[in-house]
């Protein structure tokens, strides 16, 4: 069984259909997400809990306690904390207890969640699983004269930058 967790916002604005609930309010954005998280959740077999992270405030809290979730968690970050370090605190304290999926296009979250060996999906590949017609193609990466890594150099990177913030 699998954990999935959100970057919430990165989500919302990764979406065009959620994005564009932001123009009738935050929360109705917030809300049509965790809709979204419950169908993903109920179409995949082995998803034991879905995660929706936010960068929130006291207010938001209010919020995430009341709303019924249908066996989707939301977390709200308090001001002195970001959603990608709760996420990341969250994968570093469950570590070997438990198997992750962080969905995030965000690079800073998608680097430091590979370096502690969870897998990390597109949102496009999230929103795809339920809307395949309707979903967001990711941005082709830039053309550029660099030699591409090998896949051993790429796995002395990763394990170079794991070892690091281990470290820590």
């Amino acid at each position: 069984m699998v954990t999935v967790v959100l970057d919430g916002y990165n989500v919302i604005h990764a979406v065009p259909e959620l994005a564009r609930q932001l123009d009738r309010s935050l929360q109705a954005a917030r809300e049509a997400l965790v809709s979204l998280c419950q169908a993903y959740q109920a179409r995949r077999g082995d998803v034991e809990r879905v995660c929706v992270v936010f960068d929130g405030n006291q207010g938001e809290m209010l919020w995430s306690q009341m709303m019924p979730k249908g066996g989707v968690t939301v977390l709200f970050t308090t001001r002195q904390e970001e959603a990608d370090d709760r996420i990341l605190r969250l994968i570093r304290s469950e570590r070997g207890r438990r198997r992750f999926l962080v969905v995030s296009n965000d690079t800073y979250v998608f680097n430091n969640v590979r370096a502690h060996g969870v897998s990390v999906m597109p949102v496009s590949e999230f929103y795809a699983t339920l809307h395949p017609a309707r979903a967001p193609q990711p941005e082709r990466p830039a053309l550029t004269d660099k030699a591409a890594l090998s896949a051993r150099e790429a796995r002395r990177i990763t394990e170079d930058y794991r070892a690091y913030l281990e470290g820590k």
